[in-house]
């Protein structure tokens, strides 16, 4: 962690270390100038911003190009409107901003202000659309499309036997806890603990995994402690399957 970038450093401090012993260092090696000159030249951020911006308007959710200062509501319309954020950013191609902490947002009316901090990062498409077929799986109840995903991110080896990968299943899954059924509360360190029992399973394995599954568990992490201070239960499988519906209805 020492040769992380300050502000990427800052936000892997809340990230299970053992998540960091199952990345492949090479390839993040490769990407920290890249990550350096985004966070200190702020490169790529305005074309970014502005995409963001068009996307994330019709959900109630407005980016700011000004640092935010005013009141935020912390209830269960924010935290609706925070997943709703999560899950637009990961049907984007564009990228997506990894910072979510409420620190970054205010309230207005039943709308959200959003000033993004200069971190962002694009997942490998493979990667992208892997994590798209894990949460339509799990959210629609189809198991193959579930694993699909799970062997796209990088998780599932394909020499595993059928127990390794219906354990891997599951310790992925226990995550999602019952949002597949209901809604549900969101603790970061139940979070943090199916991170740490996920990674030692790979670690037992040997196998190392991508570096957009650092940046995804990051993005979880801010997501995760943004929606614990809200103190509400979430329809998550609603929202999730709005924002795909959404997504599908928008013009390309």
């Amino acid at each position: 962690m020492r040769i992380l970038p300050g502000v990427l450093k800052e936000l892997a401090k809340h990230v299970p270390t053992v998540l960091f012993q199952t990345v492949e260092w090479n390839e993040l090696a490769h990407e920290l100038p890249k990550i350096s000159r985004r966070i200190i030249q702020k490169e790529g951020y305005s074309e970014l911003l502005a995409k963001q911006k068009e996307m994330l308007a019709p959900l109630g959710i407005f980016v700011s190009e000004e640092a935010v200062n005013g009141t935020l509501n912390m209830n269960k319309e924010a935290g609706i409107k925070w997943l709703t954020l999560y899950f637009a950013q990961i049907f984007s191609e564009d990228g997506f901003f990894l910072d979510i902490r409420s620190h970054h947002f205010k309230s207005d009316g039943d709308n959200l202000i959003w000033h993004p901090s200069p971190l962002w990062t694009r997942f490998d498409e493979t990667f992208r659309q892997g994590v798209l077929k894990v949460y339509e799986g799990f959210y629609t109840d189809n198991n193959d499309l579930y694993f699909e995903g799970l062997k796209m991110i990088g998780l599932i080896q394909p020499d595993w036997s059928s127990e390794d990968k219906n354990k891997l299943a599951e310790l992925f899954r226990s995550q999602f806890g019952s949002a597949l059924t209901e809604e549900m509360n969101f603790d970061l360190d139940h979070f943090k603990t199916s991170i740490i029992k996920l990674s030692d399973f790979m670690l037992k394995k040997k196998v190392k995994i991508p570096k957009d599954f650092l940046y995804l568990g990051i993005y979880l992490v801010t997501l995760y402690s943004s929606l614990e201070e809200t103190h509400s239960k979430l329809p998550v499988r609603d929202i999730y399957l709005k924002v795909r519906d959404l997504k599908a209805s928008s013009p390309q």
